[in-house]
């Protein structure tokens, strides 16, 4: 397979999705900017794809949408039931950023099929647990759902080939590995001066490449780790405001609670007290 690096393989979750028919529907077509799995589980749904005839999916057949791969369904009512997950944050190698080696939106795993189906009932279950290690539990049932799906892909010969030039698979590596050491050292003091010196390039040129493959710059993504990881700690535990800031690499609780705000649209004072509400 030698797709995944599992030092810098990372998905992020952003969404799932217990789809059930309850009326008649037709979706919007539509694409995403990053990668949606549409799973049936149950019945059928009928789906347009942007280069295949109207096709209708019925249960245990998986669907793989690339970043912008436009397609559309139509239910009808009380005959589908369906997973959606939307991921994001990955790196395949040879590929671009969130995307996967398939030939079709329509998967064909062969025995890895009943694997990854079997994974989706045991995220539905995970999917209405309040307990707070659900979130990790589902991120590792969808990265062991994303590994049975390349290897199914390997064993149908489904997988396209890399897609990526040298260059842009040099530029992807130095992006993943920018990636992977602010998620590891996100509590610390980070400069963009020191993460490019650790790729042997120039900070404008990190800058640049970073934006132009992740959407933002390091610095922003690094802002975001830190407030997410806050967001979490405020969710989870009993520490103080400033305590939170200390410990994901904020030294002026002022400065947190206003980039807090900023982000999440409330004060990390106001979130803490509507917890303990």
């Amino acid at each position: 397979m030698h797709l995944i690096n599992p030092q810098t393989f990372n998905p992020e979750i952003l969404y799932l999705f217990d789809a059930c028919c309850d009326e008649d529907s037709v979706g919007n077509y539509h694409a995403h900017d990053f990668l949606e799995i549409s799973l049936v589980l149950e019945g059928e749904s009928e789906y347009f794809f942007e280069d295949l005839p109207k096709t209708t999916i019925r249960a245990g057949q998986v669907l793989l949408f690339n970043p912008g791969y436009h397609h559309m369904e139509r239910h009808i009512k009380q005959t589908s039931h369906q997973l959606h997950i939307g991921i994001k944050n990955f790196t395949l190698q040879g590929l671009p950023r969130d995307t996967f080696p398939h030939k079709s939106p329509i998967l064909n795993l062969g025995r890895h099929q009943q694997n990854v189906l079997q994974i989706a009932w045991r995220l539905l279950e995970e999917l209405y647990q309040d307990a707070p290690e659900t979130q990790v539990l589902r991120k590792i049932l969808i990265s062991e759902m994303l590994v049975h799906i390349l290897r199914g892909l390997d064993d149908t010969n489904e997988r396209q080939p890399t897609s990526l030039t040298s260059r842009q698979q040099r530029q992807q590596k130095i992006v993943d590995e920018t990636i992977y050491f602010l998620e590891n050292h996100f509590t610390e003091e980070i400069s963009l001066e020191q993460l490019a010196q650790a790729q042997f390039v120039s900070p404008a040129y990190l800058s640049r490449l970073f934006k132009d493959i992740v959407g933002e710059s390091p610095i922003n993504y690094l802002i975001k780790l830190r407030l997410s990881e806050a967001e979490h700690l405020i969710k989870t535990t009993t520490l103080s405001i400033k305590q939170i800031a200390q410990a994901t690499g904020y030294q002026d609780a002022y400065h947190f609670s206003k980039s807090f705000k900023k982000q999440f649209g409330i004060a990390p004072s106001s979130l803490s007290e509507k917890k303990t509400s």
